[in-house]
C-alpha cells in the first residue's frame, strides 16, 4: 500500500512536475540567454542543468509506471550516481567562482547588461548544482529500493 501510495501520490506528482519545469525552464533559456543575449556561460549552464533534470525526470517516470528494473540496474544508478556527484563538485566550485567574479567586479543583477553578467552564470550553475544533488539523491535512493526487492536464490 505504501508502495503504491510513493508512486502515485502527490509527492511523486510534485516531482514530476518540479523535473519537467526544470527540463523546460533549462532548454528554453539556453536559447534565450545563449543566442538572444549572448551569455554563453549562463546558456551552456542552463543545458546541463536541463540534462541533469531530465534524467531525474525519467526517474521518476520509469519508477512511476513500475519500470525502473528493466531500464535501471543497480549498477547503472550506482554509475549514475558518481557522475552525479561529479558534476555536483564541478559545478559547486564554478558557482562559487561566478559569485567571486561577481562580487570583485561589483556586479549587481539590474546594473549589468545579461551579456557580461557573471550573476546569471552563477545561478545557473546553481541551479546545475541543485539537479546534480537531486540526481544522486533519488539514484542512490532507487538503487536501495532494486536491491531491496531483489529475490535471492539460494540454490
Amino acid at each position: 500500500m505504501a508502495d503504491s501510495a510513493s508512486r502515485s501520490g502527490w509527492r511523486m506528482w510534485l516531482r514530476l512536475s518540479t523535473a519537467g519545469l526544470g527540463v523546460l525552464m533549462g532548454c528554453l533559456v539556453f536559447f534565450v540567454f545563449t543566442f538572444g543575449y549572448g551569455n554563453i556561460a549562463a546558456g551552456s549552464w542552463a543545458l546541463v542543468s536541463a540534462m541533469f533534470a531530465g534524467l531525474v525526470l525519467h526517474l521518476h517516470i520509469v519508477y512511476r509506471v513500475h519500470r525502473l528494473e528493466l531500464w535501471y540496474s543497480a549498477q547503472r544508478l550506482a554509475v549514475l550516481r558518481g557522475i552525479s556527484l561529479g558534476g555536483l563538485g564541478i559545478s559547486l566550485i564554478v558557482t562559487m567562482y561566478y559569485v567571486y567574479l561577481a562580487v570583485i567586479q561589483h556586479q549587481q543583477s539590474a546594473s549589468v547588461s545579461y551579456r557580461d553578467s557573471f550573476v546569471l552564470a552563477s545561478v545557473w550553475s546553481f541551479m546545475t548544482v541543485k539537479w546534480s544533488a537531486g540526481l544522486a539523491y533519488f539514484s542512490h535512493k532507487y538503487k536501495v529500493k532494486i536491491e531491496g526487492e531483489r529475490e535471492y536464490n539460494t540454490f
